[in-house]
């Protein structure tokens, strides 16, 4: 008997065993711990509630699986995309350390929003390179505490992100090039002026702000699985950039869920920096240039902090094409039958782009073990962001 050939377009991890045990090394990455108590932090931000968790149970049908519900971060903080926790975290993280190292004594999430300690915190400049959402988290974050921002955008970026990072009070500085190439020149100037930069992807030396930027994104994944989930997903398709919203989702999940859901991290086809590292055990560079529609996906490298959730514990990697967007944005927006509708952009609608690629492939349906039974968890990460539907 020969084993089916799977499509090009799909690998499995050889090292991600459902015997795997989240251990030290994953909760370094990410620790659920504390997570709860983070939400009822934010609940001091004016702007914060929950995002709704959605049922597709015509789609799911469709589709032959049990159950589809989707995350819908379109809606986070009036923001429209989850990188707004991530930013947020980050800069509050920073403050509040720098107060606690001051004073022996860590303040509060509000009581820094409510500038309780600027002796200590308004000294601070925020910066970040970004493709747009997470420069918004970022703006977002220095505005809410009082603080300067500066954002390095590469040249794709839109002039509609553009404009809603600087209606957050930041400053917008334009770089001919690339998002590596952005993210070189934020590096650049932020270590000549003595800025602090929020990114998140890491390197050598830099870790703790992207793991805080994760922290962040952790809070969605706690509230959907406390929104009336009923049992756990079995399969969740994440979309991956440089890795930090899908190290969340799969680590979170790995962590407080009996049985690890089946993980399957979606990326553009000419932005498959992890399915590339998959391939080669080991991080590595994308096979092509990075120039996707999906703006938020983008990336040409992962972030190494998160290897050691992603790269041991996803289950599988798979890349979709351009021409694949489109038709999973309009599924949202104009679902079956009763469905809710789901306003969604190019990077957020990636997952479930995923989901239908596999579908209709019958060799990889039955590879990653879907089925009638299957309960699956999407993550609409961002809104339309002024790309509305053509």
């Amino acid at each position: 008997m020969t084993t089916p050939r799977l499509a090009p377009w799909l690998a499995q991890n050889p090292r991600a065993s459902r015997a795997l045990e989240f251990g030290r090394e994953q909760q370094f990455v990410i620790n659920p711990n504390g997570i709860p108590e983070l939400c009822e932090d934010l609940r001091a931000c004016p702007v914060h509630k929950p995002t709704p968790l959605y049922e597709l149970p015509a789609l799911a049908a469709r589709l032959g699986v049990g159950e589809i519900r989707v995350k819908d971060e379109s809606q986070r903080f009036g923001f429209g995309a989850f990188k707004a926790l991530g930013g947020v975290i980050a800069v509050a993280n920073v403050l509040s350390s720098a107060v606690g190292e001051a004073y022996r004594s860590t303040p509060s999430f509000e009581s820094v929003m409510k500038g309780e300690h600027r002796e200590i915190t308004g000294r601070f400049v925020f910066t970040a390179a970004s493709s747009g959402n997470h420069g918004r988290s970022v703006a977002a974050g220095a505005k809410l505490f009082g603080n300067r921002c500066v954002i390095f955008l590469p040249k794709f970026t839109s002039a509609e992100k553009e404009a809603a990072i600087r209606a957050r009070g930041a400053e917008v500085i334009r770089v001919d090039g690339d998002y590596d190439t952005a993210v070189a020149e934020c590096r650049r100037q932020a270590e000549a002026r003595d800025w602090t930069i929020i990114s998140d992807t890491s390197w050598e030396g830099y870790e703790s702000v992207p793991r805080s930027v994760m922290r962040g994104y952790c809070v969605l994944v706690h509230e959907a699985a406390v929104q009336q989930w009923g049992q756990a997903p079995t399969h969740v398709f994440v979309q991956a950039g440089v890795g930090g919203l899908a190290a969340a989702v799969i680590g979170y999940l790995w962590a407080v869920c009996e049985k690890r859901p089946v993980s399957i991290v979606v990326e553009p086809e000419s932005a498959d920096c992890w399915f590339q590292s998959n391939l080669a055990g080991k991080p590595t560079l994308a096979s092509g240039d990075a120039d996707t529609v999906m703006g938020g996906l983008a990336c040409r490298e992962i972030s190494p902090v998160t290897w050691p959730i992603i790269g041991a514990a996803a289950d599988w990697f798979m890349t979709i094409r351009e021409e694949e967007v489109l038709p999973a944005r309009r599924l949202y927006a104009s679902p079956l039958g009763h469905d809710p509708a789901i306003i969604s952009g190019p990077s957020g609608c990636a997952g479930l782009a995923g989901l239908m690629r596999v579908c209709t492939d019958a060799e990889a349906f039955k590879a990653v073990g879907l089925g009638p039974t299957s309960r699956v968890l999407l993550i609409n990460s961002e809104g339309n962001l002024g790309e509305p539907l053509p």
